[in-house]
């Protein structure tokens, strides 16, 4: 096929499922079984009578989550004796010490390894905030950012606040077609932003019938799609150099929804086919330049023996990202060095001269990313600061 069939263009509201709301409700009892980095290691809501409880529902794996700490201890402190905070995770109770080892914490943290408070508030992203009023009353849901002292000041005397609920589309299937349409020969879905999804991304079309066909992009900024159009890693190679900066923050107004489903044979095409739909729809060009930048670079230890395990010729090549660490079997240095670049969120540049295949396991702590340096050195590899010439992808006005 050599030319399109079919294009759709969709501009519509969206109507997913979201959570009952427990806003202006009344909250159940609720019991903290397991609390560490507090004076009680076990409460109940009824503790807590007469003060405004806010809970935080977080994960070590969320960075959004690790940055609204420092408000919430802020609050915590300013109304000692009106407001208690509870953080809560389902993150193991081994993986919470660990965390409160490599990071200073001022908050408790609630164990819910069972969801079973994440189930009385269900929410499809975190960082989740809920504020309960002193009299038991759900009247904030919403992320911590939009916990202010004013707000919690309000609260605390009986006001009346008005912001908007977070509400989250809990049965969201990042494999449907966004359209809700799933009979058509070539689709293309561009929506503002849609009130409760995610933001997500996905190019490799998922192992389903849009395997390798397909590009979703939820709830993300112009610069995020143009750096899944041009393959570009997120943020550590793009520059931005517009009139207007403010189009590439990220808000509900600037967030953008965009899908490409395309017939088999178009199936590698589908990036260049995503270009040319958001050079039909954004006011910007991408460019690709080479230029000089500040980068990590990923190189052995001089005088250190590498101690990293070149994988027998039948393993199965993987490599496995994630918010905990890095796993790989039979790859390159080079997925390695790209973990690296995401994790650290900065350019690095493998400089090793490994050029094998190679298993490695290697840990992440995002409470302490500097910690990845002492884990390098364990496999005799470090990482320095340096300047080098990289391909970087230029965002500018038409």
């Amino acid at each position: 096929m050599k030319q399109l069939t079919v294009v759709l263009f969709l501009f519509f509201s969206f109507n997913a499922d979201a959570q009952e709301s427990m806003l202006g409700k009344k909250s159940p009892e609720l019991a903290f079984d397991k609390i560490l980095n507090f004076e009680k290691t076990q409460a109940n809501l009824a503790d807590f009578q007469g003060k405004v409880v806010i809970l935080d529902f977080w994960a070590t794996w969320c960075s959004p989550c690790l940055k609204s700490f420092p408000q919430l201890e802020q609050l915590q402190a300013k109304f000692r004796d009106d407001v208690q905070v509870m953080t809560i995770t389902d993150d193991p109770e081994e993986r919470i010490k660990i965390f409160l080892e490599k990071r200073k914490m001022m908050l408790p943290i609630a164990i819910d390894e069972t969801r079973a408070l994440a189930d009385i508030f269900p929410h499809g992203t975190i960082p989740h905030a809920v504020v309960i009023d002193k009299s038991g009353i759900v009247t904030v849901i919403a992320t911590p950012s939009e916990l202010s002292e004013e707000l919690i000041s309000k609260i605390l005397s009986g006001q009346e606040v008005h912001i908007e609920e977070k509400k989250d589309v809990i049965n969201f299937d990042p494999s449907l077609p966004i359209s809700e349409n799933e009979n058509f020969t070539y689709q293309i879905t561009i929506t503002p932003y849609k009130d409760g999804f995610p933001s997500y991304s996905n190019s490799t079309g998922g192992d389903g019938p849009y395997k390798g066909r397909r590009i979703l992009a939820t709830n993300l900024s112009a610069r995020s799609l143009f750096e899944i159009a041009c393959q570009f890693p997120a943020r550590t190679r793009t520059i931005v150099e517009v009139s207007d900066l403010s189009n590439f923050e990220w808000s509900r107004k600037n967030a953008v929804c965009f899908e490409i489903i395309v017939p088999e044979e178009l199936g590698n095409q589908r990036f260049e086919i995503m270009k040319q739909q958001l050079d039909i729809y954004f006011d910007y060009q991408p460019v690709i330049e080479e230029r000089v930048r500040p980068v990590k670079v990923l190189q052995r230890i001089k005088g250190t023996e590498t101690k990293i395990t070149e994988s027998k010729k039948e393993t199965e090549a993987s490599a496995i990202p994630g918010s905990r660490g890095f796993s790989m079997k039979g790859s390159s240095i080079e997925k390695l060095a790209n973990f690296l670049e995401g994790s650290m969120h900065k350019p690095v540049v493998d400089e090793t001269n490994l050029q094998g295949l190679y298993d490695l396991e290697i840990p992440w702590y995002n409470e302490n990313p500097g910690q990845i340096h002492e884990e390098l050195k364990k496999f005799g590899m470090e990482m320095i600061d340096a300047d080098r010439k990289i391909q970087v992808l230029v965002i500018k006005d038409k």
